[in-house]
C-alpha cells in the first residue's frame, strides 16, 4: 500500500504549527512544538521504483523547517553499502546524510552490532534475504535506537528515546476500562467486593454507603486493571525477547526450523495484542453511542465530512463548457 501518516498520543502536548504532505502519499511531514521545544517529525515512504526523485523531493521541503529533523520510514535502499548492495536512492540518501548533519540512530546507538550480531528490519521470504531499509535519522538529541520484534507488520518497528522535554505531559482523566466487563474473573471480584462492602457496612446511611461503595469499587477497578495490564505487558515483553532471539537464529542459520519458530512466536504475539485492539474498537463504540447523535465536535466531524463529498465544484454543460 502507498501512504504514511504520523501518529501523536494524545497525552503528548504537541502543538502543530505546520505540516506539508505529498499528493501521492510518498511522506508527510510535520512542524510543532513540544511544550517549549520545536520539533519536525516526518513520515516517509521511498518507492523501490523512482525513490531518488521522492528523497530529492522530500529533502528539498524538509530543508524549509528547523531542525532536530526526526526523520522515519521505509526508504527501500541499504546505507551500509560495504555490507549490501549500492543503489541510486541510497547514495542520494547518504549525500543528504551528509550535507544536513544528520545520523542514523541505529548504527549511531550500535555502532558494533551491525558486525558482530546484524539486525535486519525486512525479511524477504520469496528470495529469504535479510536487509535494513527502515531507519529513523536524527539531527540531534537520540539517547537510545532498538529494532523491535517483527510480528504484526512484515517490518521491525523501531522504538528510539529523545532528549525533548522531560516530564512535561497533558493530564490523564480516569474512565472505566470496559472491556474488563467481558471478564469472568473480573465480574466476580468486583461482586464478591459489593458483598463485602454490604456485609460490614449495615448501619451506615444509604447516602454515605453509596458515596463509599463508588470509592470502593474504583479502588477496586484500578487495582485490577494495573495488574492486568503489568501481566499483559509482562507476558508481551517476554515474547518480544523470545522472538528477538529467534530471529537472531534466524539471521545466523537461514533455515526452515527457524523459520517456523519465527511464526509460531509472530502468531502468539497477534493473538494476544489483538486483546488491545478490542479495547480500542468497544471505546469506539462506545463513544459513537453516546455522542453520535448529541452536538459536538464528532457530529461537527461527521457533518463536515458529509459537506465535503457532498460539494460540487462545476457543472457541464452541453458547450462543454463549465
Amino acid at each position: 500500500t502507498r501512504g504514511v501518516a504520523i501518529l501523536i498520543h494524545k497525552t503528548v502536548a504537541f502543538y502543530c504549527i505546520s505540516h506539508i504532505s505529498d499528493q501521492s502519499g510518498h511522506f508527510v511531514i510535520v512542524h510543532g512544538r513540544v511544550g517549549r521545544k520545536l520539533v519536525t517529525y516526518t513520515s516517509v515512504y521511498a518507492p523501490s521504483v523512482n525513490g531518488p526523485s521522492v528523497v530529492r523531493s522530500f529533502v528539498l521541503l524538509l530543508a524549509q523547517f528547523p531542525s532536530p529533523w526526526i526523520i522515519r520510514g521505509d526508504f527501500n535502499c541499504p546505507l551500509d553499502t560495504s555490507m549490501d548492495r549500492s543503489s541510486p536512492s541510497s547514495r542520494t540518501l547518504l549525500s543528504y546524510m551528509v550535507d544536513y548533519g544528520l545520523i542514523d540512530g541505529w548504527w549511531h546507538s550500535h555502532p558494533t552490532s551491525r558486525v558482530l550480531i546484524p539486525s535486519y528490519s525486512f525479511y524477504l521470504y520469496a528470495h529469504q534475504t535479510f536487509s535494513r531499509i527502515d531507519f529513523v535519522l536524527v539531527s540531534s538529541l537520540l539517547l537510545t535506537c532498538d529494532l523491535l520484534p517483527c510480528y504484526i507488520s512484515d517490518h521491525s518497528p523501531i522504538l528510539i528515546q529523545m532528549q525533548l522535554l522531560e516530564g512535561f505531559s497533558a493530564p490523564v482523566r480516569w474512565r472505566l476500562n470496559s472491556y474488563l466487563l467481558s471478564r469472568d474473573d473480573f465480574i466476580m471480584e468486583l461482586r464478591s467486593v459489593i458483598i463485602e462492602f454490604f456485609q460490614f457496612n449495615k448501619a451506615t446511611p444509604p447516602d454515605l454507603a453509596w458515596e463509599a461503595l463508588k470509592a470502593t469499587i474504583r479502588g477496586t477497578i484500578i487495582a485490577y486493571s494495573t495488574a492486568y495490564k503489568k501481566s499483559l505487558q509482562k507476558q508481551m515483553s517476554d515474547l518480544e525477547i523470545e522472538l528477538r532471539r529467534a530471529e537472531t537464529d534466524q539471521y545466523k542459520t537461514n533455515s526452515s526450523e527457524a523459520g517456523e519458530r519465527v511464526a509460531l512466536l509472530h502468531h502468539r504475539l497477534t493473538a494476544l495484542s489483538s486483546s488491545k485492539v478490542e479495547q480500542v474498537l468497544l471505546w469506539v463504540k462506545s463513544r459513537y453511542y453516546a455522542r453520535g447523535d448529541k452536538v459536538g465536535k464528532l457530529l461537527a466531524w461527521q457533518l463536515w465530512k458529509e459537506e465535503v463529498e457532498r460539494l460540487i465544484p462545476t457543472i457541464r454543460v452541453s458547450d462543454t463548457s463549465t
